[in-house]
C-alpha cells in the first residue's frame, strides 16, 4: 500500500502539473493542486483497498488518515523551504534604509513582500501604517500595523526608519500633502508610488518607488514654460496688464518687462498699487509715465478709451477680488468686477483686434 500511495502520488502530481514547476512553491496555487493530488491520491488508493477481497491491505481508516497525513506534511515542508528562501532573500545590508509604509492595501502588500524577496532591495519595510480600525492588528509578511498617520513620528522613532512610503495609487493630492507634512518632523524621506492610471496592469514593484515631486503635492503635472515661445509674442509688441497692482499683476509685469515689450500699459484702480508695481521695474516711481493707467475696469467706458489710446496688442487680464470670505457677504460687487467686468473686457479687446488675450482665474 506505501508503494502504491507513491506511485499514485507520483502520476496524479505529474498529471496536474504539481512537479512539473507550473507553480511557485508554497504559493496558494500550489496549495489547491497539492490537495487535489492527495485526494486523488487517497480516492484510488481506498478503492484498491476495497477490491482486494474480506482481507484489506491495510485498515480504511489509514488510508484516510494517511492522505491527510501525506497532504500537510507535503503542505508544511513547502511553505517551510518558501520561508526559509524568503527569509536568506531578505534584505539585511546596510545600504538599505528602513522604510514605513503608508496603507496597508493590495499595493502596500504587494510592494512589502517585493522589498523583502529582494536582496538587493534599497529598502526594508519595518512597520505599516493605516487610518482604518479595522486593519490594526493586520501584518504582511510579518511586518505589522503599528498606528495611522498620526503616529508617523512615533513608529519612525521606534523602528528608525528613515523613509516614509505612501502605497497608496489612489491617493488624492491632499492626502499625500497631509503625510508629507507630517511626515516632515520626523526627517522622513517622503516616497511614493505611480497613480492608478500610470500603472499598466495595476501592479507594482520595487522600481516604481519614486521621490515626492511637484506633480504628487498639485494633484496635476507641473507646467514647464517655453520661454522662447513666450518671447515671440511678447518682444516688440504692445502688452496691457489689468490689475497690474496686484500680488499677480505686478509679477506678470514684472517678468513681461524682461521680454522687451514696445510699451508695457499697466492698468490699475489703486495708485499706490502703481506706484510701487513702477518702483519696482524701474527703481523710482514718479508716476510720470502714460505707461500708467488709473482706471476702473468696471466702467466700460474707462476700458473703451484705454484701448483706443494704446491699441494694445497682447492683453493680460489679472483684474479680480479674489477674497472668498469678504465676496461672499458682498456676492454682488465680485459678479460686477470678475464676471460683467471681464465680459466687458472681452468684448472691447475684440472690437479692437487685440492679437491674444490671457486671462488668469
Amino acid at each position: 500500500m506505501v508503494l502504491l500511495a507513491a506511485a499514485l502520488q507520483a502520476g496524479a502530481g505529474y498529471a496536474t502539473g504539481l512537479y512539473r514547476g507550473r507553480r511557485r512553491v508554497g504559493s496558494f496555487d500550489e496549495v489547491t493542486v497539492l490537495a487535489a493530488t492527495a485526494l486523488w491520491t487517497t480516492l484510488i488508493a481506498t478503492d484498491v483497498n476495497l477490491l482486494v477481497g474480506t482481507e484489506r491491505l491495510v485498515p480504511m481508516t489509514a488510508v484516510v488518515l494517511g492522505g491527510f497525513v501525506a497532504l500537510a506534511l507535503q503542505a508544511g515542508t513547502r511553505w517551510a523551504w518558501r520561508a526559509s528562501a524568503e527569509r536568506r532573500r531578505r534584505p539585511t545590508g546596510a545600504d538599505a534604509a528602513k522604510l514605513l509604509v503608508f496603507g496597508a492595501g493590495d499595493s502596500a502588500a504587494s510592494i512589502v513582500r517585493s522589498l523583502l524577496r529582494d536582496p538587493r532591495a534599497p529598502y526594508l519595510p519595518v512597520a505599516l501604517l493605516d487610518d482604518d480600525p479595522a486593519k490594526a492588528n493586520l501584518e504582511i509578511a510579518g511586518v505589522a500595523v503599528v498606528g495611522g498617520r498620526h503616529t508617523i513620528t512615533a513608529a519612525a522613532q521606534a523602528t528608525g526608519a528613515s523613509a516614509l512610503l505612501i502605497a497608496i495609487p489612489t491617493a488624492s493630492s491632499e492626502l499625500v500633502r497631509e503625510v508629507s507634512e507630517l511626515a516632515s518632523p520626523a526627517g522622513l524621506a517622503v516616497k511614493v508610488l505611480p497613480t492608478a492610471g500610470e500603472l499598466i496592469d495595476g501592479r507594482v514593484n520595487v522600481g516604481d518607488i519614486r521621490p515626492l515631486t511637484d506633480e504628487d503635492l498639485l494633484g496635476r503635472h507641473q507646467i514647464d514654460t517655453d520661454i522662447d515661445a513666450i518671447a515671440g509674442y511678447l518682444t516688440g509688441k504692445r502688452v496691457l496688464v489689468t490689475g497690474a497692482g496686484g500680488s499677480i499683476g505686478s509679477e506678470l509685469c514684472r517678468q513681461i518687462h524682461r521680454f522687451a515689450p514696445t510699451q508695457l500699459i499697466m492698468v490699475d484702480r489703486d495708485e499706490s498699487a502703481l506706484h510701487a508695481v513702477q518702483l519696482s521695474l524701474h527703481g523710482r516711481a514718479l508716476l510720470e509715465s502714460d505707461d500708467l493707467v488709473l482706471a476702473d475696469l468696471r466702467d466700460r467706458a474707462s476700458i473703451e478709451r484705454v484701448f483706443a489710446a494704446h491699441r494694445p496688442e497682447v492683453v493680460f487680464h489679472a483684474a479680480a477680488l479674489k477674497h472668498l470670505t469678504l465676496l461672499e457677504r458682498h456676492p454682488y460687487e465680485g459678479f460686477r468686477t470678475n464676471a460683467l467686468a471681464t465680459l466687458d473686457l472681452l468684448e472691447v479687446a475684440a472690437d479692437h483686434g487685440v492679437e491674444r488675450f490671457v486671462n488668469v482665474s
